[in-house]
């Protein structure tokens, strides 16, 4: 464990739109167990969640995040309002989205991806098979960023 490449050393940043103080603290532990750099960043709300990517007062130092995990079961405004409001900014028109939500698939995948989501994960019961999915999305959305940059330059 001791390689500490550049890759290694960069610091990515999600931004988690969650009201669960439990899936929050599960989403946190996964995304540590992914990569000791990320920074995870947790709004509880839609007009929270705006004023953090607006980079509106007092948080005009926050990191554009690389990565945004969305539940759809929001207090003050559903997570469809926000996605779609999120992918009207011209800043995020291209950073993946995904939708961690208890809702069925079969019910809102289909929307949520009309909306601009890049993929749609169902929260399930079982502990160890939620957990795997978050490190699963974590892992994916972050690696599939770092590609786009390197292809880039």
């Amino acid at each position: 464990d001791g390689y500490k490449g550049e890759r290694a050393m960069t610091t990515k940043a999600i931004l988690l739109v969650e009201d669960s103080a439990a899936d929050v603290y599960l989403i946190q532990r996964a995304a540590e167990e992914c990569d000791r750099n990320i920074q995870l960043w947790t709004m509880a709300d839609g007009p929270e969640a705006l004023a953090f990517l607006s980079k509106e007062h007092p948080l005009t130092h926050v990191p554009t995040p690389a990565l945004i995990i969305l539940d759809l079961s929001l207090p003050k405004m559903y997570g469809t309002e926000l996605l779609a409001e999120i992918r009207q900014m011209s800043a995020y028109r291209a950073t993946p989205i995904v939708v961690l939500s208890s809702t069925s698939k079969e019910r809102e995948e289909q929307h949520c991806l009309q909306l601009g989501a890049t993929a749609y994960v169902q929260k399930v019961a079982n502990f160890y098979v939620y957990f795997a999915d978050i490190k699963a999305l974590v892992r994916h959305w972050l690696r599939a960023e770092g590609e786009r940059d390197e292809e880039r330059s």
